[in-house]
């Protein structure tokens, strides 16, 4: 049998793709066309279902035999060589109708995909007749994990088919037929938990029950939804052509995403002055408005109109309705264009270099979120003798958050707000995080604590904003209950308990020691005095390792222990005939060279015999 010879089953390929046609009233008689059509065993099941006329293109002349003697009409051709819209013209009859064209598997296999569904475009318009294509999925989570492991393995056939010279992703499909003039109106693909590239079994990532295997499958299901898709198997009409992509236009290094209610115009006017003043100017601004009302909506729009002309080309307004907090915060980085993405509310302020703050730990540590110092302050609203309703300062600032992030902590408590973190926006359009807008409240550390095991975090200790804490009125505190506050934060710590955990490096030393002292705490320690220094409280950290290893090795030369049997040694180095040797300076010796000296000491005879002593001591 033929490596394509492939039968038709109701839930294979086959079927999808028949399932797709079924959608579209394919007139009697007219003429099914499926370019690369291989054995073509689906040509029985569309001439008998629909009552069409089958014909086939193929450049495997073993394939197109098999067709014919089954009664069906075929066309030898190459693509890339031959004119396919020629062919198909000469080959029907000329008052031929064409119902639908199939090409299964087949744009993989040329060299330029583009110029072919141009020519099936030429065919089918004049009939209106849909395109059903079916497309192998090189982005398959089984594809995926091994390469990411090193692997890339040809088979004969399937998804890394030998003879493939183009391979998809969904996004590299729907960018496809949309500049080629194919708009999708179904789809049915075909899903497969396991492909044929799912081997060697055992191989940790690529066995989904492994925690590496469960973190790329979160990942990987995050970042679209097409992780167990085996091939793309769409249907699709001819239209227009897109529109040709407009010249490429420099994206700003910041987008800031403000969202408000529009209730306090007053503090959002403040808020754009701190962005107008910034010492660093490449930024733009995306205010999203969240259930405005008429009213509300004039009066933001009024506001970026008295901007200065310079700023105010950088600042748009998006109006979204319905949702709650999460919604206007997941509008607004859907719509940046920046390589990096903040959010504050309309009453938060920043000082002239929030930005450039951003800007230089990018520079610093691209990829990594970004976190600048923040200071607290406490604020009321009061109304002036105008009756305006005016906000002051009720004290000086407060140093209340960390300086430095701690992942750790974070998982107790939010210790970061949000206008003093930016995000690569990366996260959002390629990888597929968002705000959970199953949450009213935490909304913020909810990202905050998904996205920086991956990233990472960079601090700098300077201060860029402030977080005005307002002790009169309405705010998000007094806005929702304890309970919801309880509520959303159980349910972020459910989403992290649920899955693999990548954690920050020094996680490990600091979670032994966590247990230890724990441990302690409860009575439950029992080590022998020897070894407590090497094993309950080793130092991970290269400096602090080295300056103990160092303690240790002094420690054990100049103890009575080691002391007393200094002549024994020498007599027996002068028995075996050894030559003398210096003893090794502390000060020059490496890490690896004080770890062997101190274990030779520990596993000598002259320490064994010693032990005794080291018991009357005690």
């Amino acid at each position: 049998m033929d490596t394509y010879d492939n039968a038709f089953a109701p839930t294979n390929l086959y079927g999808h793709v028949v399932e797709l046609l079924s959608r579209f009233q394919i007139s009697p008689g007219s003429f099914v066309v499926d370019v690369g059509c291989g054995y073509g065993r689906i040509a029985e099941v569309l001439r008998d279902r629909f009552d069409v006329s089958y014909i086939g293109l193929d450049a495997d002349l073993d394939a197109l035999a098999s067709l014919r003697e089954r009664g069906f009409s075929v066309v030898q051709t190459t693509a890339g060589q031959d004119d396919v819209q020629e062919r198909i013209t000469s080959a029907l009859p000329a008052d031929a109708v064409i119902g639908a064209v199939i090409a299964l598997d087949f744009l993989e296999h040329l060299l330029d995909p583009a110029a072919m569904l141009q020519s099936l475009s030429a065919v089918a318009r004049p009939f209106n007749a849909p395109l059903v294509v079916s497309i192998p999925n090189t982005a398959h989570r089984d594809v995926g994990v091994k390469l990411a492991l090193g692997h890339f393995d040809y088979t004969q056939s399937g998804l890394l088919d030998r003879t493939h010279i183009q391979f998809f992703t969904g996004r590299r499909v729907e960018q496809m037929m949309q500049r080629h003039g194919w708009h999708e109106v179904h789809r049915h693909d075909f899903i497969m938990r396991e492909s044929d590239q799912h081997f060697p079994q055992a191989l940790p990532g690529v066995a989904q029950g492994t925690p590496l295997g469960d973190f790329f499958s979160t990942l990987r299901d995050r970042a679209d939804e097409f992780g167990y898709t085996n091939q793309f198997v769409r249907a699709y009409l001819p239209g227009p052509l897109a529109r040709a992509e407009s010249v490429a236009v420099k994206s700003p290094f910041l987008s800031v995403v403000i969202r408000t209610t529009g209730t306090r115009v007053g503090t959002l006017r403040e808020g754009l002055l701190c962005l107008s003043a910034q010492s660093d100017d490449d930024f733009e601004v995306v205010i999203v408005g969240h259930n405005l009302k008429v009213d509300a909506q004039t009066n933001i729009e009024r506001l970026i109109e008295q901007l200065h002309e310079s700023f105010r080309r950088r600042v748009r307004l998006v109006l979204v309705q319905g949702g709650g907090r999460a919604v206007p915060l997941n509008t607004g980085f859907r719509e940046a264009l920046g390589e990096y993405v903040a959010a504050f509310d309309d009453d938060d302020l920043l000082f002239g270099g929030w930005v450039q703050n951003f800007k230089d730990l990018a520079a610093k540590s691209p990829g990594t979120l970004l976190r600048q110092g923040t200071v607290a302050q406490d604020w009321d609203r009061i109304h002036s003798r105008g009756g305006a309703l005016t906000a002051r300062a009720m004290g000086g600032m407060r140093s209340i958050y960390p300086k430095t992030f701690d992942y750790i902590a974070h998982l107790v408590e939010n210790r970061t707000p949000l206008h003093s973190i930016a995000f690569p926006r990366a996260l959002f359009s390629h990888m597929g995080f968002e705000f959970d807008e199953g949450h009213s409240t935490v909304e913020d550390w909810d990202l905050i604590v998904r996205t920086a095991p991956l990233c990472g975090v960079s601090c700098t200790p300077e201060i860029g904003c402030i977080y005005r804490h307002w002790v009169g009125g309405d705010s998000s505190y007094t806005a929702h209950s304890q309970f919801e506050w309880s509520s959303n934060y159980v349910k972020t710590l459910k989403k992290l308990n649920d899955e693999p955990l990548l954690l920050p490096r020094g996680s490990t030393e600091r979670l032994r020691k966590m247990y230890v002292e724990l441990d302690r705490l409860r009575g439950g320690v029992d080590v022998e005095t020897e070894s407590q220094l090497l094993v309950v409280a080793p130092e991970v950290d290269d400096g602090a390792r080295l300056d103990a290893l160092r303690d240790r090795y002094h420690e054990l030369v100049t103890s009575k222990s080691w002391q007393i049997t200094g002549s024994a040694r020498a007599l027996a180095r002068i028995l075996r005939r050894r030559p003398w040797v210096r003893e090794p300076k502390v000060w020059l010796m490496s890490e690896s060279q004080l770890d062997t000296q101190i274990r030779l000491i520990l596993h000598s005879p002259w320490w064994r015999w010693t032990r005794i002593l080291r018991g009357v001591r005690r």
